[in-house]
């Protein structure tokens, strides 16, 4: 498996590449962001839908052979992505305090869905991101003021800054 970096930096291209396309004007996103969403996914998921996410950090050709290798080796690649995104959460809140550097992660979830208590711990532990539930189904707008306000709580409140400019 390539390093979760090159990974990242590849998957940054290629989505640059498709938004450019759909919008003429500045694009700003986050390959990180971006990167460690998809990486909480594929640890709740199994199957065709896991194989398929493994593409963002795994990319290989698409050949029976290639379906068969990944097929034998789809946890052993699932278990070494969790591991790199692991490190390097870690290894990027032990930065010095030159600057400011943060990277928040959380989940929000359907409060009537049960999830696995053993997706939560490993959302813990390699993402370090913890479960908010919140009411989409009869709050909807409500748990989109929550969330905003949490993205603002992280950014010390940039979001909004960036948002009158």
């Amino acid at each position: 498996m390539a390093s979760l970096g090159a990974a990242s930096t590849h998957f940054g291209f290629d989505l640059f590449k498709e938004l450019k396309k759909r919008n003429d004007s500045n694009v700003f996103f986050s390959p990180v962001g971006i990167s460690t969403a998809i990486g909480m996914l594929l640890l709740g998921t199994r199957g065709a839908t896991a194989s398929q996410l493994q593409k963002v950090f795994c990319p290989e050709e698409d050949t029976e052979q290639s379906r068969r290798k990944a097929e034998e080796k789809e946890i052993e690649k699932t278990e070494e992505i969790h591991h790199q995104f692991q490190k390097f959460l870690t290894e990027i809140s032990k930065l010095p305090n030159d600057y400011e550097l943060n990277i928040s992660n959380r989940l929000f979830g359907e409060k009537t869905y049960l999830f696995l208590q053993k997706y939560l711990d490993y959302v813990e532990k390699y993402y370090h991101a913890s479960l908010e539930p919140v009411d989409f189904v009869n709050a909807a707008d409500e748990s989109r003021k929550k969330i905003n306000s949490w993205v603002e709580s992280q950014t010390n409140d940039l979001e909004t800054e960036a948002q009158r400019a």
